[in-house]
C-alpha cells in the first residue's frame, strides 16, 4: 500500500504533525480497479473524515466489511449495476482545511463518470459547504456573479462569438445563419439552458478549494442521451479568494484568507457530519448526516455499531438546529434531534407507534 504525506501544521490535528493516507486497493479486471483513501491517525477529526468518506462512497463503515471494503459498491455477479471503478485525488492541503476529491464510473440506467468533491476542516473532521464560507448577501452576489459569466458563455457561443469547448483548449461557436437540423437541435437546447445557468443558486455546483482560489463546476446542458450535442460541456468557474474578502464569513476568511489552522467551524449541519452515541443509553450507533450542498445529493444513514449495517434515513430536514431524519421501511422510525451549544446533538428515536427513546450523540 502506498502512503501519501500530506505536510500540515500540527496545530491543526494536534496528535499528529504530518497527515497520512494509506491506500485501500482492489482489482477485478484490466479495467475495474480501485483506489480509496484512508487518513492515518488517532484524532477525532481524522476519524470523522474517514466514517464520513466511507458512508458517502463505500457505504459502509471503517474496516468493517467480509471480503473487501467495496464490496457494498461493486456490480454484484452477473449483473452491470453499481460502481465500476473508483479513484481519488487531493485538491488541496492547507493548513485548516482539505479537499479531495473521488472519481468514479458508475453504471445505472447507464454508464457515466462521476466526480464528488470532500472538503473537510482539519480541526474538528466536520465536513465544509458554501453556506459556511460564505455570508448569505456574500453567497448571493458570488452566484450572481458566476450566473453572469455562465450566461455570457452560452449567450457569446450562440452569437458566434467563440467561446472554450468543455473538451480541451479547442474555441467553439455556433454560427447564426446555421440553421440545419443539428445546429437547431443545439440552439434550443442552450436557450431553454440559459435561465437556470444564469441562476445565482449554487447549491448543486462542485465546490473545489485551491491553495488561491476555489473552482465551482456545473454539469453541462445536455441530458445524457444528447451529450453529441454539447458543444460547451460542463460549467467550470475559478475565482481567486482576494477576490472575495467582503464576501468571505468570518469562518471562511480565517480558513482560506488566513491561512490558519484554529479557525473555529460552524458546527451548524448544512454541510453534514458525523455523530457517534447511544438511543436508549443502551444501543451505540453512528449517524452520518448527509447535505444537498453537493454535486451529488448525498443520503443520511446510521449504523448500529454491532452490526455496522447501514439503515438509510430520508427527508433531511434542518431548521434552527433542530434535525429531523425519516427511516424507511414497513414500520418506519424517526431522528428528532436538536444541535446543542456545545456541538452535541440530543432528542428521540421513535418508531412508527412506539415509544420515544433517547438519542444523544456527539
Amino acid at each position: 500500500m502506498r502512503f501519501l504525506s500530506l505536510l500540515l501544521l500540527s496545530a491543526a490535528l494536534p496528535v499528529a504533525a504530518e497527515l497520512r493516507f494509506e491506500d485501500l486497493e482492489a482489482k477485478r479486471s484490466d479495467w475495474a480497479t480501485y483506489r480509496f483513501p484512508v487518513l492515518q491517525g488517532d484524532s477525532l477529526a481524522v476519524r470523522r473524515i474517514n466514517t464520513f468518506l466511507h458512508a458517502m462512497e463505500l457505504e459502509g463503515l471503517p474496516g468493517r466489511f467480509e471480503r473487501s471494503p467495496f464490496e457494498r459498491i461493486w456490480p454484484k455477479d452477473g449483473e452491470i449495476w453499481g460502481t465500476n471503478s473508483l479513484d481519488y485525488r487531493i485538491d488541496a492541503e492547507q493548513p485548516g482545511f482539505l479537499s479531495l476529491t473521488i472519481s468514479g464510473e458508475y453504471t445505472g440506467a447507464y454508464t457515466s463518470m462521476g466526480h464528488v468533491t470532500y472538503l473537510f476542516d482539519l480541526a474538528s473532521g466536520h465536513p465544509i459547504g458554501l453556506s459556511q464560507l460564505f455570508t448569505s448577501a456574500g453567497l448571493q452576489r458570488l452566484g450572481e456573479r458566476i450566473g453572469r459569466e455562465r450566461s455570457k458563455r452560452i449567450e457569446d457561443y450562440l452569437a458566434g462569438i467563440p467561446v472554450p469547448s468543455g473538451y480541451g483548449d479547442e474555441q467553439v461557436s455556433l454560427s447564426p445563419d446555421d440553421h440545419d437540423e443539428y445546429s437547431d437541435e443545439q440552439r434550443d437546447m442552450y436557450r431553454h439552458c440559459l435561465p437556470g445557468r444564469s441562476a445565482a443558486d449554487l447549491r448543486y455546483d462542485r465546490l473545489q478549494l485551491g491553495k488561491q482560489r476555489l473552482t465551482l463546476t456545473a454539469g453541462g446542458c445536455a441530458p445524457h442521451a444528447a451529450r453529441a450535442l454539447d458543444d460547451l460541456g460542463d460549467f467550470v468557474n475559478r475565482v481567486p479568494y482576494a477576490e472575495l474578502d467582503a464576501d468571505l464569513s468570518t469562518y471562511g476568511r480565517c480558513l482560506l484568507l488566513e491561512r490558519r489552522s484554529d479557525c473555529q467551524h460552524p458546527g451548524d449541519l448544512k454541510a453534514g457530519g458525523v455523530y457517534w452515541g447511544k438511543i436508549d443509553g443502551r444501543y451505540p450507533i453512528t449517524l452520518i448526516v448527509g447535505t444537498s450542498e453537493n454535486s451529488r445529493p448525498q443520503s443520511s444513514a446510521y449504523f448500529y455499531d454491532k452490526y455496522a449495517t447501514r439503515i438509510e434515513l430520508d427527508g433531511r430536514d434542518l431548521r434552527d438546529g433542530r434535525l429531523r431524519l425519516q427511516e424507511g421501511g414497513d414500520t418506519p422510525a424517526r431522528f428528532d434531534l436538536q444541535l446543542r451549544a456545545d456541538g452535541t446533538l440530543r432528542g428521540t428515536w421513535q418508531q412508527d407507534g412506539g415509544k420515544a427513546l433517547a438519542v444523544e450523540l456527539q
